[in-house]
């Protein structure tokens, strides 16, 4: 499974852990939050599930941050790269002609 998502470009792979952040996000807000702890006697006590849909809300909302700065950074820094690929020209050594200024010298 993990070289299916690493085959997968950049832009993929961050919509897909924007997902799955979303989807820990609703599963710790709705269920663990407003479902188990409000329950009479839930199996570990009220305070654990409190702690354990708070966790999930806030751990899902960082990794959506984090994500998108990443994604963020990643095209920033190929815009960069990009831009001083433009500004250096390419030139090769193998010429075997000599330049003008060589030629007028002698």
């Amino acid at each position: 499974m993990m070289k299916y998502f690493m085959s997968r470009s950049i832009m993929e792979r961050g919509l897909i852990g924007i997902f799955l952040c979303i989807l820990l996000f609703l599963f710790g807000y709705f269920f663990v939050l407003n479902y188990v702890s409000t329950l009479e006697k839930p199996p570990l006590g009220n305070t654990l599930y409190i702690l354990i849909g708070s966790t999930f809300s806030i751990v899902s909302v960082l990794g959506i941050g984090v994500i998108v700065k990443y994604l963020y950074d990643y095209n920033k820094r190929k815009l960069r790269q990009e831009r001083k690929r433009k500004k250096h020209k390419l030139f090769y050594l193998k010429d075997k002609r000599r330049s003008s200024k060589e030629r007028k010298l002698e």
